[in-house]
């Protein structure tokens, strides 16, 4: 499917629901999108943050917009506010003393007022006073997301809800690493959701760490799907299995550039050890870290690159060539 071609700003402002993978709250959302120029002098977006006061206030230094930005080498960025009317005058406040911080090091090319991102709305240019007519719902951006599986939600606690536990599996007491393997490509590559039997056989093998990182090859057979299916295991999962598939479909949603979908999936992972006394994997901690300091999608995805198919076969016996026209 070809990329939507967004050139104007109304068509910019409607698209952060696809860019983000869910409608930002009308009671304070702040959102950064990052700009660069392509070698064909285009600007791309490349970076797309979403935070709330509440959020600034306990975020670390790399995980805030200003870390990120940094963190990406991003010089140019547009700053929107989505607040309810009610909201304006506090929201805009705090929008301003953020872009105070933020211009210290990146140039700020556009700054917006949204009262709602939910329906089709008037939106105003901070700078200028202009005003201009956004419709989320006409933007060709999420009509494209949706038609590659990628869900915008309503709501951002829709996200979480995605990795919180559903009925238990319990792993299986035998299963082949190599069967498991083999079989999870077969059903991402055919779109599909992994049964009851091959999730309890997946909770089995993925707590032996040359199994789990073979399962960063099943990328290569489709990544949406790929996350779907580690999601749909993670939710069925108990104890380290389940820890383990949710850094596997947090890293998936990071490789398609959904990162609240990330966040949920590793900080789901994080409380499940809490709550289970299950130690906490360093995969997890390094996953979560590349997250928050906003590396490029493109770039976690190589985590791929360095685990061949034929590392996959020596260590566990499967065979994960890949999928050319998935990848």
């Amino acid at each position: 499917m070809t990329q939507p071609r967004i050139t104007t700003t109304a068509q910019l402002l409607a698209a952060i629901p696809a860019l983000l993978g869910y409608v930002p709250a009308d009671s304070g959302s702040f959102v950064v999108i990052a700009l660069e120029t392509d070698p064909a002098g285009t600007s791309v977006v490349k970076l797309v943050t979403r935070t709330t006061s509440e959020d600034a206030a306990q975020s670390s230094t790399t995980s805030t917009p200003s870390g990120a930005l940094a963190n990406n080498g991003i010089t140019a960025v547009i700053v929107v506010t989505i607040a309810a009317p009610g909201l304006r005058s506090h929201a805009v406040i705090e929008h301003m003393l953020a872009l105070r911080e933020i211009s210290r090091t990146t140039e700020v090319i556009g700054s917006y007022y949204l009262p709602t991102l939910a329906e089709a709305t008037t939106c105003e240019n901070l700078d200028t006073g202009d005003v201009v007519h956004v419709d989320p719902y006409a933007s060709e951006l999420a009509a494209d997301h949706i038609a590659d599986g990628k869900p915008i939600e309503r709501r951002r606690d829709a996200i979480d809800a995605r990795y919180r536990r559903g009925e238990h599996i319990p792993a299986a007491e035998h299963a082949d690493p190599a069967q498991v393997l083999e079989e999870l490509a077969v059903v991402i590559y055919a779109d599909e959701l992994p049964d009851r039997d091959l999730i309890a056989r997946t909770a089995a093998v993925i707590t032996t760490i040359p199994v789990r990182d073979a399962m960063f090859r099943l990328a290569l057979y489709g990544r949406i799907s790929a996350w779907t299916a580690m999601a749909t295991i993670a939710r069925h999962s108990r104890g380290d299995a389940r820890i383990q598939a949710l850094c596997l479909a947090g890293w998936l949603a990071h490789t398609i550039g959904n990162g609240p979908d990330a966040a949920s999936a590793y900080e789901a992972a994080h409380a499940h050890a809490a709550e289970t006394g299950q130690h906490t994997p360093r995969l997890l901690d390094l996953l979560d870290t590349a997250l928050n300091s906003g590396l490029d999608p493109k770039i976690a995805r190589d985590l791929t690159t360095g685990l061949s198919a034929d590392d996959v076969r020596t260590s566990t016996g499967a065979h994960l060539p890949g999928a050319p026209d998935r990848n």
